[in-house]
């Protein structure tokens, strides 16, 4: 099954800068909590009851490192979710002296202690419930009829998709007005969308343009989530989203579905023990945000897009 690759990004450990200077690296490893409130030179993107934020500053810093995850932060959807992440990996590190984890260095890499993707991952593997296979094909049918929903498979639909940035022009026409005379064109009868989607080629080539093949949707994403509603054969859009704009059309739609124990069982195994990672996660998410006040300002997200 395909997954639109921008907009089901990458999971990634980050967290905010601090401006605090430790006298030695013991006492940094020990230090409270209650560390000094960082300055604030960027917009907010996610805050903490200590004081320390997280800034639009702290995701491009982090960004310019994790240049694999430049794709999934192209749009609101994907940034929100890069700070979701970080702002766990920044509560993992306070986590983690209380613990008695040991850092690897001073700065961890990119020289960011509080960003620290391997000291954050140490913590959360430490405060991780165990998670074993099954021993046998019995254990794993159990673990099958006691735990449908780690078989669920979402609905999914057969997309296809335009996608063009922001300020580009096809055909001498300013991508929006462009896409909309596709809209109508299509309508009519005149264009099939798989032509449409040769003419944006010419223009933009760095994603795919036409089919994307099985697409799970994701309720994570407010366009995946429109797109859930859409039946089979609606044309969606043009739809913006970050730096670009969107075209869609749905050729087939199926059903969400726990999946049949003989269509799973070979794999049952090793889907408990994934499942089981999952849900620790989660609940050491949900946890820890509740213990360091985490909060994530959606809005200051969207507007990083608008102002652009």
């Amino acid at each position: 099954m395909t997954l639109i690759r921008n907009f089901i990004p990458g999971i990634v450990l980050l967290a905010a800068a601090t401006a605090a200077t430790a006298a030695t690296a013991a006492t940094a490893a020990t230090a409270p909590v209650a560390a000094a409130v960082q300055e604030v030179k960027s917009p907010v993107l996610a805050s903490f009851s200590n004081g320390e934020v997280i800034t639009e500053q702290d995701l491009a810093r982090y960004l310019d490192r994790r240049i694999d995850l430049k794709a999934a932060a192209r749009n609101a959807s994907g940034v929100t979710l890069v700070v979701q992440e970080m702002a766990l990996a920044r509560a993992l590190a306070l986590e983690g002296p209380g613990l008695g984890v040991a850092r690897r260095g001073e700065g961890g890499e990119g020289g960011d202690d509080r960003f620290d993707d391997i000291y954050a991952h140490a913590v959360l593997k430490k405060i991780s419930p165990a998670c074993e296979a099954p021993k046998d094909e019995a254990a794993a049918h159990e673990f099958y009829d006691k735990n449908p929903n780690a078989f669920a498979v979402p609905t999914s639909i057969r997309l296809s998709r335009i996608i063009l940035p922001i300020g580009s022009t096809v055909e001498g026409e300013p991508e929006g007005g462009w896409l909309m005379e596709q809209v109508q064109a299509i309508g009519a009868g005149h264009e099939k969308f798989e032509d449409a989607a040769l003419k944006a080629e010419k223009v933009y080539k760095l994603d795919v343009q036409g089919d994307l093949g099985w697409v799970a949707l994701n309720e994570d994403n407010q366009i995946l989530r429109a797109l859930g509603s859409a039946n089979q054969g609606d044309i969606v859009g043009p739809v913006k989203d970050g730096d670009f704009v969107y075209l869609f059309q749905i050729a087939a739609k199926r059903p969400g579905q726990i999946m049949p124990w003989s269509s799973v069982s070979a794999s049952a195994a090793q889907r408990a023990v994934n499942y089981c990672r999952e849900q620790g996660r989660s609940d050491v998410q949900q946890r820890l945000f509740k213990k360091y006040g985490v909060h994530l300002d959606e809005n200051a997200v969207s507007a990083m897009f608008k102002r652009k």
